[in-house]
């Protein structure tokens, strides 16, 4: 049985004036790039020319405080990150709950 290696990096640049963002790559079947004010998603193994993307309300707001973007692999999987994952889940929730109350 093969044991999948996980691989993590951490880019030596820091980022500002980006958005935070959590992106997945599910390798050949598509992925999903989620920041607090959109939400990207596609099918295929290249993201370019294939996405789709929600609005979830306001306008982007760029990072203040440079961050690291982070990258980890587990065979087909590969997540990357901007910012703190946690954050931009719970900002994207906010978001998107804000333009649901709008809605109705």
């Amino acid at each position: 049985m093969a044991v999948a290696l996980i691989e993590r990096k951490e880019s030596p640049v820091r980022v500002r004036g980006v958005e935070r963002s959590l992106e997945v790559q599910l390798g050949p079947l598509g992925g999903f790039d989620l920041r607090p004010t959109r939400f990207f998603v596609w099918s295929g193994a290249e993201r370019e020319g294939q996405e789709r993307v929600v609005s979830l309300g306001s306008a982007p707001r760029s990072l203040l405080i440079s961050r690291r973007e982070r990258e980890l692999r587990a065979g087909v999987v590969c997540v990357r990150s901007r910012g703190n994952p946690l954050m931009t889940l719970a900002l994207a929730g906010v978001h998107a709950a804000k333009k649901l109350a709008r809605e109705d």
